[in-house]
């Protein structure tokens, strides 16, 4: 096939391309850089389309072509569909051919792209460790090809065939492939209205299922007679190799799409940082809480015994010298009871004092930790002074409920004192009325009617004076 020109000379095919592809290069942009703008753009319908044709598959006489579709329209997307289709038609001849190399091929296939990235031993993001996380890491110490792309995916296929080399058997059928591919991308040309054309370098492997006819070539007979069937094989298969080239729509080359969300979206950043930071904060608070709990609980077990005993030993010695004196026809069964309270008193005393140990020290640790986190916050800093007033009003309440309830308490122990002063009171009386005569018994009952009816008098005339003040006023 020849083109001829003005000048009479003739012009090859394989020329055409060279000065196509030349005359695209003169077009061509040499800004091929790596985008680093933190910034989230959305992307068009077109620029998220890009079609795509194998070279080797041409090399091989196959046409083929693909075409590819970002799955969001985000430039930290990074998953992206294809259709590719290979077809290579069935040809009409008048003879038997010795060679048939009839195709057709259509794959659905799923990607996932990324970029190299920069990690330290000890940063955020560190080198993976195991040797299947390296082979198809994207984390390095030092990225080697900041421009290119790289992917990993998986595919679906169906083909229908019919394949015959030379003199032997031909096979003609259906096959089913699955499997993974592999591959990376790198900027080639871009154009002035914003176009671009990209190099993708790769290859696709799996499993097929496959199910054919045989057959052969007779010339004598001009036909391809049916020599065999075979049905239902499996078997590894690399499907294909690329080395294609991709054309991408639109004002958006490879180098802005396919990028980290993590470096795009300053706002998700933050968060994540400081999501991050507050995790890390926490754990080293509860570190310090623990610490400082385990060391107030060790030497409260240690010193609890020997503050319990010097505690049960002082209540002792005090109810035996203070037992007469309350009681004072007191029994050693009253006595034992009033030390098992004492006891019981003192060991409620000592659990109360861990727990109120305990609980300072947490209330520590949280002040320290509102004190730090309100330097940088004003926000922060007025929440904490907010809440810490709310605190302090309760506690001067529970404070004023706890005063009450051991003002009640005392009452209710003067009351019985009271009580046990007036028994032991009637209780001497009577013993005392028990040993006196008649006549001074009748003496005591009178001196002590008469003491009744003097203090009848003097409330009568409190009364009075009290009523005839109300009077007064009243008519003032």
């Amino acid at each position: 096939m020849q083109l001829k020109m003005h000048d009479r000379t003739t012009i090859s095919l394989k020329h055409q391309w060279i000065l196509m592809l030349m005359f695209m290069m003169s077009l061509a942009s040499s800004a091929q850089v790596p985008d680093n703008s933190r910034r989230v753009d959305t992307l068009s319908l077109a620029e998220r389309i890009s079609v795509r044709t194998n070279l080797v598959d041409w090399g091989l006489m196959v046409p083929n072509i693909g075409v590819e579709f970002d799955i969001r329209n985000t430039n930290w997307n990074r998953y992206a569909v294809n259709a590719n289709f290979r077809y290579r038609p069935h040809t009409n001849s008048t003879y038997v051919r010795g060679i048939v190399y009839n195709l057709f091929e259509a794959t659905l296939e799923g990607r996932v792209y990324w970029r190299e990235r920069k990690c330290t031993p000890t940063g955020y993001l560190s080198p993976h460790r195991k040797w299947f996380d390296k082979l198809w890491s994207c984390r390095n110490m030092l990225p080697s090809h900041p421009n290119w792309v790289f992917y990993r995916g998986g595919y679906v296929t169906y083909s229908k065939y019919s394949m015959l080399w030379g003199g032997g058997e031909g096979r003609q059928g259906t096959a089913y492939m699955a499997g993974v591919t592999w591959g990376f991308v790198k900027p080639f040309l871009a154009f002035q209205n914003g176009n671009s054309v990209d190099m993708e370098f790769g290859f696709s492997g799996g499993i097929m299922y496959n199910k054919y006819d045989t057959f052969r070539a007779d010339r004598e007979n001009n036909c391809y007679p049916k020599t065999g069937h075979e049905d239902g094989k499996f078997g590894p298969m690399l499907r294909d190799l690329h080395v294609a080239l991709v054309y991408r729509f639109g004002n958006y080359p490879i180098q802005k799409k396919y990028r980290w969300r993590y470096d795009v979206d300053m706002a998700f950043r933050e968060k994540k940082d400081s999501i991050y930071n507050a995790w890390i904060t926490g754990r080293e608070q509860k570190y310090i809480q623990d610490s400082i709990y385990r060391v107030v609980a060790q030497e409260f077990r240690m010193l609890y015994d020997s503050c319990v005993d010097v505690r049960h030993r002082e209540q002792q010695e005090a109810i035996d010298a203070q037992a007469p004196a309350r009681v004072p026809n007191y029994t050693p069964k009253q006595l034992a009871k009033m030390r098992r309270d004492s006891i019981k008193q003192a060991h409620t005393d000592s659990v109360n004092a861990i727990k109120k140990a305990r609980l300072d020290s947490i209330n520590a640790i949280k002040k320290a930790r509102r004190d730090s986190l309100a330097k940088n916050d004003p926000k922060l800093a007025k929440k904490f002074a907010e809440e810490e007033a709310r605190e302090a009003k309760l506690q001067e309440q529970r404070e004023k409920i706890e005063r009450s309830k051991a003002k009640a308490k005392e009452k209710s122990k003067d009351a019985q004192a009271t009580i046990e002063r007036q028994r032991a009171k009637r209780e001497a009386d009577k013993k005392a009325e028990s040993k006196m005569t008649k006549e001074e018994k009748a003496a005591a009952r009178k001196a002590k009617a008469q003491a009744a009816q003097e203090k009848i008098e003097r409330m009568r005339e409190r009364r009075e004076a009290a009523k005839h003040k109300a009077e007064e006023g009243g008519t003032e």
